[in-house]
């Protein structure tokens, strides 16, 4: 089955930005290089990752494997939540709020496993609207994502300080969660594929639109990193919604055909095993974010051979 070998080369590359991210890629060196890029364009891969599994889970829709999908998600899920469980996993007290954090936990995920709980809340929610009009698609997935900008935005800069929502606002998974940023990217792909937009674009044309996005992107990057009232990094961009798809087209229309799945197969091992690794290095080590990026890297390419090989047997690791 021939493949879109570019395709497996984004996600690749998509990955190592997630190592970058984990690892504080450039801090110590440059404030500004190090916001630009872990807190800046390298947020792009996530949602990027979604717009690609969105792309592909219309055909599973279509074909009604979606349960089959569900399930195969799911035990990937459990499986790495199982892997990193030594690092999340307590026995509560028997106090509700202590049963209530683990529950969550489990529910959210740990660390990076946070992208596979919610693409799956993604899923199921796309699942229950499929039946709506491409236009009223349009519409939920700017509304959420239009949410999850105002709640990142609103706590970032404490518009509400003093109260409870300041609180709430701060919380990761207030904004970053299944219904404010992994359904408004998957359901993009889904449209994409259902409508068939990349084949209606030139590549001369999404190619300037890919630019166009990406000043829009460091410009928003850098307005903030300069800005006096802000506090903190960001997951939502408003003008990732522009770029993100702007980059899947692009890869998506270059097109390099080839039949072999390594390359994406390396892109999942990494994002998967570098946790583990990070905190190891992390603990024993006091490497800077950039070489612990570079290490990282290395060694989570060297181990995804062997967890490749491994996937080659028991089909669910990967």
């Amino acid at each position: 089955m021939k493949r879109n070998i570019s395709l497996d080369a984004l996600k690749l590359a998509m990955a190592f930005m997630v190592v970058g991210i984990h690892a504080g890629f450039l801090d110590g060196l440059s404030s500004l290089g190090n916001y630009l890029t872990t807190q800046g364009f390298f947020r792009i891969a996530v949602p990027i990752f979604l717009i690609i599994n969105g792309f592909y889970f219309f055909a599973v829709v279509t074909k009604k494997k979606h349960f089959q999908w569900l399930k195969r998600v799911t035990t990937l899920y459990l499986l790495w939540m199982f892997v990193y469980s030594y690092f999340w996993f307590w026995l509560p007290e028997f106090s509700i709020i202590e049963f209530v954090k683990l529950f969550m936990k489990v529910i959210i995920g740990y660390h990076h496993l946070w992208y596979i709980s919610g693409m799956l809340g993604a899923a199921v929610l796309l699942l229950i609207l499929r039946n709506m009009t491409s236009q009223l698609l349009c519409f939920s997935l700017l509304f959420t994502f239009s949410i999850g900008v105002f709640i990142q935005y609103t706590g970032n800069y404490h518009l509400y300080s003093g109260t409870i929502w300041d609180n709430l606002f701060n919380l990761s998974f207030s904004h970053r969660n299944a219904l404010f940023f992994s359904y408004p990217f998957f359901c993009i792909g889904y449209l994409i594929n259902k409508h068939s937009v990349h084949k209606l674009i030139k590549l001369n044309n999404v190619l300037v639109i890919t630019l166009i996005a990406s000043v829009a992107l460091f410009s928003e990057i850098l307005a903030n990193y300069y800005h006096p009232n802000r506090d903190g990094g960001f997951d939502n961009y408003f003008t990732l919604i522009l770029i993100c798809p702007a980059i899947f087209i692009l890869f998506l229309n270059l097109n390099i055909s080839g039949n072999n799945k390594n390359i994406a197969l390396y892109s999942s091992a990494v994002y998967f095993i570098h946790s583990l690794f990070l905190s190891i290095l992390g603990k024993w080590t006091d490497l800077d974010g950039t070489t612990l990026t570079f290490f990282v890297i290395v060694i989570s390419l060297f181990s995804s051979f062997f967890i490749i090989k491994l996937n080659n047997k028991l089909k669910f690791i990967l």
